[in-house]
């Protein structure tokens, strides 16, 4: 029989060798971590009820808005105030050219003096026919027509103050004003246009107090109720959190959108503005959950899990968890159950079937 040539019996026993040196690097391995418990704490998984949300968008506004416009026709002359300004209540924003009115009251005090002289006139006529009456130089229908006259023209006299009276009044139509404290936030129209009723020039705000609008869907409505609290936050102001209270809910259900309008009042801070982006979360009910620390969680390998006590072993789980964090809490939705327990800040070194020694 042929023997095997020296070099292939060479490389045959050194595999042999390094098989065996790997076994016993693996039973040594394997002998310090069974010998070697690692000092941890563990907190049992427990049901908690956990408050159901349903967030809503919306944007900022006064709590108070108007939009003005002139009550009389007339050419814009003056523009006090700019968007951005604040106003004061009773403030003239907006000056209209008043010449049209003041001829309408010059005509209207002219038909005064009109209709006052021939009162005047009426009078005097039916004092001559009273005397004359007297000494039956005048008839009765004489006295009586007489007495018309100046019965007439002392209403005409009335009828006159009256135009004079409402003429006077557009004069002050011709100044704009400012309906309450508050801030012009925009302006439709410029020096030399014409303004004309209901056409809107400006528009203010009281931003001294301002409300998120927002549209929750009927089936969820129950859970606005008024003065109930709400959570806000604004995109734009990262890391704040504000609470609202909800100052008023519209009964009436939009019918294109099947949503009712929630209007909620939120605290004095200098940096809310009017039209700002918002979310705002609704308590709807609870339900009955697990949730653990957010310091038990373990990220390996781009998975997510946990290490449990399992029998004086530690055993990795792997968890599904819920979007919604409630304090340092995490809602866990699949992977543990009620009485699991868990490993808290597993050092790094923690491995699958690690011997555990559980601290109090």
């Amino acid at each position: 029989m042929k023997r095997a040539p020296l070099t292939i019996t060479v490389a045959i026993m050194a595999i042999a060798l390094l098989a065996i040196a790997g076994c016993q690097g693996g039973q040594k391995k394997d002998h310090a971590a069974a010998g070697a418990p690692i000092a941890v704490r563990v907190v049992a998984a427990a049901p908690a009820a956990v408050a159901e949300q349903v967030e809503v968008t919306g944007s900022l506004h006064g709590a108070r808005e108007a939009v003005l416009s002139a009550k009389v026709m007339g050419t814009v002359t003056a523009i006090r105030k700019s968007a951005g300004e604040a106003v004061r209540r009773g403030e003239v924003v907006i000056v209209l050219d008043d010449r049209e009115v003041a001829g309408n009251i010059g005509q209207a005090e002219g038909a005064l003096a009109q209709a006052k002289a021939a009162a005047a006139l009426a009078g005097s006529n039916l004092q001559r026919f009273e005397q004359l009456k007297e000494r039956g130089a005048a008839s009765q229908l004489e006295l009586d027509q007489a007495r018309y006259a100046h019965e007439t023209a002392q209403g005409a006299v009335r009828q006159a103050e009256a135009a004079v009276s409402t003429a006077s009044s557009y004069k002050s139509y011709a100044q704009v004003p400012a309906p309450f404290d508050g801030q012009i936030v925009d302006r439709m129209i410029e020096v030399g246009d014409l303004a004309a009723p209901g056409r809107p020039l400006m528009r203010v705000e009281d931003v001294s107090t301002l409300r998120l609008h927002v549209s929750l869907a009927e089936d969820k409505a129950i859970a606005a109720q008024t003065g109930v609290q709400v959570e806000v936050t604004i995109p734009s102001l990262p890391g704040r959190t504000f609470t609202g209270t909800v100052a008023e809910v519209v009964p009436a259900v939009d019918p294109a959108t099947r949503t009712q309008l929630v209007k909620i009042d939120l605290p004095q801070d200098a940096t809310l503005r009017s039209g700002l982006f918002a979310r705002a979360r609704f308590t709807t009910g609870s339900r009955q959950t697990l949730s653990l620390p957010k310091d038990a969680l373990v990220r390996r390998g781009g998975l997510t899990g946990v290490f449990v006590d399992d029998a004086g072993h530690a055993s990795f789980r792997l968890v599904e968890l819920a979007d919604s964090r409630i304090g340092d809490t995490i809602e866990v939705l699949s992977g543990l159950k009620a009485g699991d327990r868990v490993i808290m800040l597993p050092p790094a070194t923690l491995t699958e079937g690690a011997v555990l020694e559980v601290q109090p």
